[in-house]
């Protein structure tokens, strides 16, 4: 009688349990003792080899779809149908001031790019280089240029033969920073034959046969491999040519922060000073797998062109590894509104904001790619952070933990928090996520109670009359009209600033519930008013104003100016990110029996 064979069993033991049923269905096999040693090993070893079959094919047919493949080579062969290229690792930047001692005041001086300059980052010693060389012409006598852009890594040369008409040209380093790969095509092997650049293209709209375009695409382990347009889009290297590729390796994020710089050498044999302007930013590592497989499907949707809010996201995104958040919006959505604009508000990894010199190139970026008529513009979010005081209970007849280690668990989470529901555009706070996670950082635990207060830095230039707009985007909580008799540490406000100095003594500014802001004084018997009437709270939208405000002095980089947000969840406006620091954390533990 024919027995059914169920090939759905896939794991060891259903597989074995198969071959003994189908096996005892056999008239030859009918009064076998399955169980018996010699048949027992040889059903395990058939089991065995079907087992291994099955987990060998399930994985190998996985890695024949993006959503399913885990092997980065296969993800990346799936990106590279969709005309995807992932990102690379890319250089640190800085910005320094170089300034030259030249005596015998030539016409110009040179500085000759890849002129090397080096930094310290940590304990370690970073090369940077110019990408560009730079003219100086002496300013009364002055050989200086400012503003200059370094990058970091080493510089490399491959030189490639062309021996076939299918030759592949892989670069032999997976820690290339893509965004500075040249391509130089000579004659033939001798090094002063006639030698042509080609141009790094994205894509091949416009590009014709004759064109010296060369295109990246992604190789095995990391690795890029340059191509050619054999001669239908861009000109084809010939057999005889020799292909030089130069390019910079780098460390990506390690980078970051690096400072202090100076020349490696005189440059142009002249004594070299250099300032640093901006310290190194904007390193970052390769494209991670998930990423790729997200923005892969929606390359191929956006078609290199910005014309919807996404289009520019994913753009920028794809092409600018070191952004770590983007928001965009109509400029009729400003005030006052700025039409037949796009405003793309972004946030880079490792740094708050984005500086000058990357919306500069961000906004060239876009500019070709943005509908006729339509001007991007790039700005650094508004930030807004949360002062998180805290107060947690914990039960110290169930553990043997500290308070200092239940704070550290409590730090831990209320900063995880952040990382992963905030630090974003147009993400929304909520107290009871928070106080729930808080709860949530160790079982002995019992409760907390935590208050939130929102706060906008600001940093007034000292001794210099300064006027700020603060928008807080929540409705804020009145308190009571304040009275001389109320005590001041006591009394619930809406608005209120860190201590600064004002007029010789320690001061700072507050509201008194009927929406004007004053500089008040604390004294052994409450308080006093050292300044009436600096500026208005507009309670209904959380409007702030501040002004002619005078700081003789403050402790570090800003003043805080503190708002008590009329709900337990605060949300974000588009250009905003809403966000806890370390140092806005204030946690008190203390210990109980449950």
């Amino acid at each position: 009688m024919a027995t059914n064979v169920p090939f759905t069993e896939l794991d060891f033991d259903n597989i074995r349990a198969s071959l003994v049923a189908y096996l005892s269905a056999q008239k030859q096999f009918k009064d076998y003792d399955f169980a018996g040693s010699n048949i027992s090993v040889l059903l395990d070893v058939m089991a065995y080899n079907t087992f291994q079959s099955n987990f060998y094919a399930n994985m190998a047919v996985s890695e024949m779809f993006l959503d399913s493949a885990q092997l980065k080579d296969s993800i990346v062969s799936h990106a590279k149908e969709l005309n995807y290229l992932p990102g690379s690792r890319h250089s640190a930047r800085a910005v320094i001031n170089v300034a030259l001692s030249v005596a015998n005041s030539p016409k110009n001086v040179i500085i000759p790019r890849n002129t090397k300059f080096t930094a310290k980052c940590g304990n370690k010693e970073l090369s940077f280089f110019n990408d560009d060389s730079v003219v100086i012409k002496p300013v009364n006598g002055l050989y200086s240029t400012t503003d200059l852009p370094v990058y970091e890594g080493v510089n490399v040369r491959e030189v490639f033969e062309v021996k076939s008409a299918n030759q592949r040209f892989v670069l032999s380093n997976n820690t290339v920073d893509t965004n500075s790969i040249h391509v130089f095509v000579r004659d033939n092997t001798v090094e002063q034959s006639n030698t042509q650049e080609y141009i790094v293209s994205d894509n091949i709209f416009g590009v014709g046969g004759t064109d010296r375009v060369v295109y990246l695409q992604p190789n095995s382990h990391d690795k890029y491999e340059v191509s050619f347009g054999n001669n239908i889009f861009g000109a084809q290297p010939v057999i005889g040519n020799v292909i030089e590729v130069e390019y910079r390796i780098t460390v990506g994020e390690a980078g970051n922060g690096a400072k202090n710089f100076s020349s490696a050498n005189p440059v142009s044999g002249y004594t070299t000073t250099v300032e640093t302007t901006s310290n190194a930013e904007g390193g970052s590592e390769r494209e991670t797998n998930n990423s790729i497989k997200f923005f892969a499907p929606k390359s191929i949707q956006v078609q290199d062109r910005a014309v919807t809010e996404r289009d520019y996201e994913i753009l920028l995104k794809n092409n600018f590894s070191e952004i770590q958040a983007v928001s965009v919006f109509g400029g009729e959505e400003l005030d006052p509104p700025r039409y037949g604009r796009v405003v793309i508000a972004v946030d880079v990894k490792n740094a708050t904001g984005v500086s000058e010199n990357n919306k500069a190139k961000y906004n060239v970026f876009l500019r070709e790619r943005s509908p006729i008529g339509i001007e991007p513009i790039v700005i650094s979010p508004q930030f807004m952070f949360i002062s998180v005081a805290s107060q947690v209970f914990y039960d110290v007849t169930t553990t043997g933990l500290s308070s200092a280690d239940i704070e550290s668990k409590v730090q831990s989470a209320i900063l995880n928090y952040s990382t992963v529901n905030l630090s974003d555009f147009k993400k929304t706070f909520r107290k009871s996520k928070l106080s729930s996670a808080i709860d949530s950082s160790d079982s002995n635990i019992l409760s907390n109670d935590t208050d939130i207060l929102a706060i906008i830095p600001i940093n007034p230039e000292i001794n210099v009359a300064s006027s700020f707009v603060l928008n807080f985007n929540n409705p804020l909580t009145p308190g009571p009209t304040l009275r001389a008799t109320d005590t001041i540490l006591d009394y619930k406000f809406a608005v209120k600033s860190s201590i600064f100095t004002y007029g010789g003594k320690e001061s700072f500014l507050q509201d008194d519930g009927t929406g004007k802001l004053h500089i008040l004084r604390t004294t052994s018997s409450g308080f006093v008013y050292v300044k009436r009437n600096v500026g208005t709270v507009d309670y209904m939208n959380g409007n702030v104003i501040l002004t002619n405000i005078i700081a003789d002095a403050f402790t570090g980089s800003e003043i805080k100016i503190f708002a008590r947000i009329n709900s337990d969840n605060i949300t974000a406006s588009k250009d905003r990110i809403v966000t806890i620091r370390d140092t806005d954390v204030d946690i008190v533990v203390t210990g109980t029996k449950n």
